[in-house]
């Protein structure tokens, strides 16, 4: 009976393994990706919970941890592999394109709440990988071919990477744990990937008999992609 009562239900597993997980994920539609000519500001990445009156942004927790660390977050592409994407962070404690700054032993969570997303043009990304490449951002160790394939990059969509190290008996950052990934986020510029929207409908009642003919005006919906479901 004891062993069939441990097949029916095994034991809980327990680690004490510093490890990294998404406390709140970024909100993946609505944000629109700014290019640098523009000059204005890329905005800040709200989290999935933000909303007007109570504004969030994208977290991490590092469990079974206590103490100093170095977080960075870079921009991979939406598909595994997870190439670095060519798009730039930018804000506060970024460089090149990347975010990075320490932490102590006090945060529980980690929220970034100042990263914005600036994008490249179609003709400038071999540039920029190249860029990562001499850096050395590459999480995921993607074959050096393969990041240069430009061609295969979607510029409507990223997913943010997270990597986190520990600090050592030194008091240097090389315990490095598995980098994380967040959900992917769409620019709301692209018809392909923008938050849809009824701009107006030319009424908002019918007869029960039904044969009603409906208007519906939206934005950024290309023809016969999208099909209505009433519900």
């Amino acid at each position: 009976l004891g062993d069939i009562f441990w097949l029916l239900y095994p034991p809980l597993k327990i680690t004490n393994i510093p490890e990294v997980q998404i406390f709140e994920q970024p909100k993946q539609r609505g944000m629109r990706f700014r290019y640098r000519v523009e000059g204005r500001s890329a905005g800040s990445i709200p989290g999935e919970k933000s909303s007007e009156n109570n504004r969030t942004y994208p977290s991490i927790q590092i469990l079974n941890y206590c103490g100093k660390g170095k977080v960075r977050v870079s921009l991979v592409s939406k598909s595994e592999p997870y190439k670095p994407h060519p798009h730039d962070l930018v804000g506060k404690d970024c460089k090149d394109g990347i975010y990075e700054t320490e932490f102590g032993p006090d945060r529980r969570v980690i929220a970034f709440q100042n990263l914005g997303i600036q994008c490249v043009r179609r003709r400038e990304v071999k540039d920029s990988i190249v860029q990562r490449i001499t850096r050395g951002i590459n999480p995921f160790n993607v074959p050096r071919e393969q990041l240069l394939q430009t061609e295969e990059y979607d510029l409507n969509v990223v997913r943010l990477c997270i990597q986190v190290y520990l600090q050592d008996e030194n008091g240097q950052y090389t315990r490095a744990l598995m980098p994380i990934v967040t959900n992917p986020i769409y620019d709301n510029r692209s018809p392909n990937t923008a938050e849809l929207r009824i701009c107006r409908v030319n009424r908002n009642t019918g007869s029960v008999k039904g044969e009603d003919e409906i208007f519906l005006l939206c934005d950024k919906v290309q023809k016969g992609t999208v099909p209505p479901v009433y519900s």
